[in-house]
């Protein structure tokens, strides 16, 4: 039984409420019927046949991607229990962050901090969906939390395996997790002798994945989207035009309201805080904002990315704390601190009325009853833009027994003989089987007032002597478009 006094104890109930007021600002958004395309592109694992090339295919997050792969074993529609997993382990951060909180300030500054993180949009955003970014701030947090409490544990064998086994675990969720991870073991190393040998072990267990990683930095560093996504080198106006822009976005998927100069005059001050506070916790978020400039002006790690920037929002919030805490003890008297406590839930309470969670509703579903009976029908060909093609291939699973299937090299092949996935950069004329068929199916999305490549695609149709017959819209902007020859 539950005691009165736990029950009174604000310490255990303010994390509480906060984590009901999160999943309850959520709640529309929660376990949708179609889950957007980017986020079932994740689930592509559970059309191999073998587990090993689940691994495989989630390079950045292979223990994520084997996941998927064994819930899809138990589950009809695993979509809904990774998205539970993803929701769990908020729930996880948001608690031990408060707790953290706490003990490094005190309640009034952990309220704070912890409505800051679950009104960032990008944080609620990243919950609803099926992607490993809530993985990443739970890292974070707890890194923080292990050094926070590293003293009553680092004497005894067992949590040394215990620690060591949640890194790696955390490590293979994401492996972006390895950037607090690596800059806490180098804080150990420095507090204790001792832990050298754990941060061997975990340098050693990580040594058969670290091509895997190298292999991703250098993709990240020369894909084409990121490119706006680091800092400037070339010359000190591009560094400061740059440097300025990407902290706006970065500080935008924290604090949506607040004027972004005022901001980052703010986050100026609390960097320049640490100076005055020599506390461990602290001095670990300033090396880790500063990793992120640092990662970001090498091109290794991208600056203002929104999910990018996910894994060090605890780091910005602690040192933005670290400043409040330094200015009012210096200047405020202690009773002011309750102030800070009011303004929490007032913030709160207006992020909560004037702004809504974001995700981006693409049912597919009614579209797919549509043309599942032409999968396979001769002289019609069914065509996906490639965006599109993750959502048709998971849900005609509903319709149709087909899948991807993984030989002996884990490569994947689609058993539709004419389904045409039509890639970005491919023209129709370059697909001389499109001139075979009769009767065409157009699978697409559209947004208001834009021309995408699904208008593109019909163009090109056209040009190829089909007549646009049929055009139809489902909810999420999908288009179904139906072309025959006459």
């Amino acid at each position: 039984m539950i005691s009165l006094k736990f029950i009174k104890n604000k310490s255990t109930l303010a994390p509480i409420f906060l984590c009901l007021i999160f999943i309850f600002n959520l709640r529309n958004n929660l376990f949708p019927d179609n889950f957007q395309q980017d986020d079932i592109a994740e689930l592509e694992p559970i059309f191999f046949d073998r587990l090993v090339c689940a691994f495989e295919w989630g390079d950045q997050h292979p223990l994520f991607s084997g996941l998927i792969w064994i819930s899809s074993k138990i589950f009809e529609w695993p979509e809904y229990f990774i998205s539970s997993l993803v929701i769990l382990f908020a729930i996880f951060s948001i608690a031990l962050f408060f707790n953290f909180l706490e003990n490094l300030f005190n309640f009034n500054l952990a309220l704070l901090g912890s409505v800051l993180l679950i009104t960032s949009p990008i944080f609620n955003t990243y919950t609803v969906g099926l992607k490993q970014y809530n993985f990443e701030i739970f890292a974070t947090i707890f890194c923080l939390w292990f050094l926070q409490n590293y003293r009553d544990y680092i004497m005894e064998s067992k949590y040394y395996i215990n620690f060591v086994a949640t890194c790696i675990g955390l490590f293979l969720l994401s492996f972006a997790s390895a950037i607090p991870i690596a800059i806490l073991i180098l804080f150990l190393i420095k507090l204790n002798k001792r832990t050298f040998v754990m941060a061997l072990f975990l340098f050693v267990a990580s040594i058969p994945l670290l091509d895997n990683l190298l292999s991703k930095l250098s993709r990240v560093s020369n894909g084409g989207y990121w490119d706006d996504f680091f800092i400037s080198t070339q010359s000190f106006n591009h560094f400061f035009e740059s440097f300025y822009f990407l902290n706006q976005l970065f500080l935008k998927t924290i604090f949506p309201i607040i004027p972004h100069p005022l901001l980052v005059f703010i986050i100026f001050l609390s960097i320049i805080s640490v100076v005055f506070k020599r506390n461990e916790l602290v001095l670990y978020s300033f090396v880790g904002i500063v990793s992120l400039y640092f990662l970001s002006i090498l091109n290794f790690y991208p600056l203002g990315g929104g999910r990018t920037d996910l894994l060090f929002i605890p780091f910005l919030i602690v040192l933005l704390l670290n400043f409040i805490d330094t200015f009012t003890n210096k200047i405020l008297s202690n009773e002011y601190l309750n102030f800070i406590s009011i303004f929490s839930v007032g913030y709160l309470a207006i992020i909560l009325i004037s702004t809504t969670v974001f995700y981006k509703n693409e049912n597919i579903t009614p579209a797919l009853e549509n043309i599942q009976n032409f999968y396979n029908k001769e002289n019609v060909a069914v065509i996906v833009t490639e965006e599109q093609s993750h959502s048709l291939l998971y849900y005609s699973k509903k319709y149709y027994n087909f899948g991807r299937l993984s030989g002996e090299n884990c490569s994947m092949t689609i058993n539709i003989d004419n389904l045409y996935i039509q890639e970005d950069n491919k023209n129709m004329r370059e697909i001389d089987e499109i001139k075979n068929y009769y009767e065409i199916y157009l699978l697409g999305i559209e947004l208001p007032n834009t021309t995408g490549q699904v208008r593109i695609i019909t163009q090109q149709l056209t040009q190829e002597n089909f007549k646009l017959i049929e055009e139809k819209t489902f909810p999420g902007f999908i288009k179904m478009f139906y072309f025959n020859r006459g």
